[in-house]
């Protein structure tokens, strides 16, 4: 076997693991929504929130909680979506190895 070779290959695989990582912004990209739609949330593979939308009829003073509530729930619902999408992504860019501490 040659460790040379195998040096390459891993530069390789170094390369597109980072490759994929800068491009989870951009490549990634998710929604969810909690209350029957009442709140969505767009998230990148970074997880991060690039759009919050929330239905004036979720807006009621008296319920701040409620409104709350489903705020949460849609950034949780998207984060997960996001993680999954991003470990996905990743996978494609190692060929489905799996390398502890990249996702």
């Amino acid at each position: 076997m040659d460790i040379q070779y195998l040096m390459r290959q891993a530069k390789k695989l170094e390369k597109a693991v980072s490759d994929a990582k800068e491009s989870l912004a951009t490549a990634v990209s998710v929604e969810a929504e909690s209350g029957g739609g009442l709140v969505k949330v767009a998230m990148n593979g970074k997880c991060e929130i690039t759009r919050l939308a929330i239905d004036p009829k979720a807006i009621t003073p008296d319920d701040r909680a409620m409104l709350e509530d489903l705020v949460t729930a849609a950034v949780n619902a998207a984060a997960e979506k996001a993680r999954a999408a991003a470990d996905q992504h990743l996978e494609k860019a190692t060929g489905g190895i799996k390398i502890p501490g990249i996702g």
